[in-house]
C-alpha cells in the first residue's frame, strides 16, 4: 500500500486575519445602521412638522369660514384667551380635549404623535401654535403662525 503524501504548500487564513475582516465588516454595517437611523428620524421629523403645518392651516381656514359667517363671527372674536376650533367649526377653550388631536386631526388620538393646538387673538391677529413631542424623544417641537382676519 502506497501512501499519498501531499506537500502542504497552501496557506489558509490565520485567526488574526479573520478577526480583522470581521471587525471591518462590523464597522461598515454599524455605520450603515447609524446613517439609516438618522435618515429615518429626519424623515419622521419632517413628516411631523408637515402634519403640524397642516393643522395650523386648518385652524386658519376654519377661522376664515367663521369670520365670513356674520351669525358666527362673534364666537370667533369673543373667544377665550386661549382656544382652538374643533372639526365642527366650534370654538373650544384650549383645555378642551378637542384641542388635542392625532396626526390626521382626529380628536382623542391613540396614534403618536399627539398634537396640542392653541390659538390666541390680539385684535384681528390670530396666533396658532401646534406643539408635539419630538420623534427623538428629546423635548418638544412646534409650529407657530400668525394670521389677520378682518370682519
Amino acid at each position: 500500500m502506497q501512501l499519498n503524501l501531499k506537500k502542504l504548500t497552501q496557506r489558509g487564513d490565520t485567526v488574526v486575519e479573520v478577526l480583522i475582516c470581521i471587525a471591518v465588516i462590523g464597522l461598515i454595517l454599524g455605520g450603515a445602521f447609524v446613517l439609516t437611523n438618522r435618515s429615518l428620524q429626519g424623515t419622521r421629523a419632517a413628516q411631523e412638522r408637515l402634519n403640524g403645518i397642516k393643522l395650523v392651516e386648518g385652524q386658519f381656514e376654519q377661522m376664515k369660514s367663521i369670520a365670513a359667517d356674520t351669525t358666527k363671527a362673534s364666537t370667533l372674536f369673543g373667544a377665550p384667551a386661549s382656544f382652538c376650533i374643533d372639526n365642527n367649526s366650534l370654538v373650544k377653550p384650549a383645555a378642551d380635549p378637542a384641542c388635542t388631536v392625532g396626526p390626521d386631526g382626529s380628536p382623542s388620538p391613540t396614534k403618536q404623535p399627539i398634537f396640542k393646538i392653541t390659538a390666541s387673538r390680539v385684535g384681528n391677529t390670530f396666533d396658532v401654535k401646534v406643539v408635539w413631542d419630538k420623534v427623538t424623544g428629546t423635548g418638544q417641537d412646534n409650529v407657530e403662525m400668525k394670521y389677520n382676519v378682518y370682519q
